[in-house]
C-alpha cells in the first residue's frame, strides 16, 4: 500500500515566510519605522497572500499603488472621515509595498522588473499626495498666487531630476556613485573638527530622509491626524496639511534644484 503525501512540501509557515522574505540586507536598509513595526506584521501578510491566494508579487504591487493613490487623493477632501481614511489607506499601501518584495522572494520571482514597477508606484503615490495637499493649501488661502507657486514647485521638482537627466545624457557609467534619494545608511559618528562643510554634509545626510518615501508619507499622515484631532476638538478648518505642504514643497524643490546644480558643476563631465 503506497503512502500518499509523504513527498509533499509542508504548508508554508509564518516563520518560514519571514525567513524567506526578509534577509538581513533588507532589514538593514529599512527605515526605523518599518524595522520596528511594519516588518513585524508584513510576514503574516505575505504568508496569507502566498498560502491562500494566487496573487503574484506584481499584483500586490499594483494593489498598493491603487490604494496609495486613493489615500493620497483623499487628502484634498479635508474632513475628519477623509483624513482618517487617508491615513489608513496610506499605511496599508506602505505595508503592501513591503509585502510585495517578500512575496516575490518567497515565490522566487524577484527581479528588476518588479523593482521598476515598485519605483513607478512610489512616483505616482507621492504625486497624488502632493497634488491633494496642494489643493488643500489653495482652498485654505482662497487660491493665493503663492499657493499656486508652491503647488507648481512640489509637483515639478519632487523627483531628483538632475540625477535622471544625467543618466539620460551620460548613461549609468557616468552617473553619481549614489542615488540622491536612496543613499546608504549613514553612520552615527559625527565629524571631527570644526570644518563647516563636513558638519553641513553630516546634518544634511541625517535629515534629508524626511523628503523620501516612506518618511515623507508618514510626515503627512501625522499632519492628517493633527487636522482630524483639531476638527474633533474645536471644529477649526484644517491647517496642518496646508502649512506642511507650504513648507515641505519649496524645501523639497530647493533640495532637488541644489542637487542638479551640484551635478552641473561637478567637473566630472566628459569633454
Amino acid at each position: 500500500m503506497s503512502q500518499t503525501g509523504s513527498s509533499e512540501r509542508p504548508p508554508l509557515s509564518i516563520a518560514e515566510a519571514r525567513r524567506l522574505g526578509q534577509g538581513s540586507a533588507h532589514l538593514d536598509q529599512d527605515p526605523t519605522y518599518a524595522r520596528l513595526f511594519l516588518r513585524r506584521i508584513s510576514p503574516s501578510v505575505s504568508w496569507a497572500i502566498v498560502r491562500y491566494t494566487g496573487l503574484s508579487a506584481d499584483a500586490v504591487t499594483a494593489s498598493w499603488i491603487l490604494i496609495g493613490i486613493a489615500g493620497g487623493l483623499l487628502v484634498a477632501v479635508g474632513s475628519v472621515a477623509s483624513d482618517l481614511a487617508a491615513v489608513a489607506l496610506l499605511q496599508v499601501s506602505y505595508l503592501l509595498d513591503i509585502a510585495d518584495g517578500e512575496v516575490a522572494r518567497i515565490r522566487g520571482t524577484s527581479g528588476r522588473r518588479g523593482s521598476y514597477l515598485d519605483l513607478i508606484g512610489h512616483f505616482v503615490v507621492n504625486r497624488a499626495l502632493y497634488a491633494a495637499a496642494s489643493l488643500s493649501l489653495l482652498r485654505a488661502t482662497d487660491g493665493a498666487w503663492w499657493a499656486i507657486g508652491v503647488g507648481f514647485l512640489v509637483m515639478a521638482f519632487a523627483s531628483p531630476f538632475g540625477h535622471y537627466a544625467r543618466l539620460h545624457v551620460g548613461g549609468a557609467a557616468r552617473a553619481p556613485a549614489e542615488h540622491p534619494d536612496h543613499g546608504r545608511r549613514v553612520a552615527a559618528q559625527r565629524p571631527r573638527g570644526a570644518d563647516p562643510g563636513s558638519w553641513a554634509a553630516w546634518l544634511y545626510r541625517h535629515s534629508a530622509f524626511i523628503f523620501h518615501l516612506p518618511a515623507s508619507m508618514n510626515l503627512f499622515c501625522v499632519a492628517l491626524l493633527a487636522d482630524a484631532s483639531s476638527a474633533l476638538l474645536s471644529s477649526d478648518e484644517p491647517i496642518a496639511i496646508p502649512v506642511l505642504i507650504a513648507v515641505f514643497g519649496p524645501a523639497l524643490a530647493a533640495k532637488q534644484i541644489a542637487h542638479a546644480i551640484r551635478l552641473l558643476w561637478s567637473g566630472a563631465w566628459a569633454r
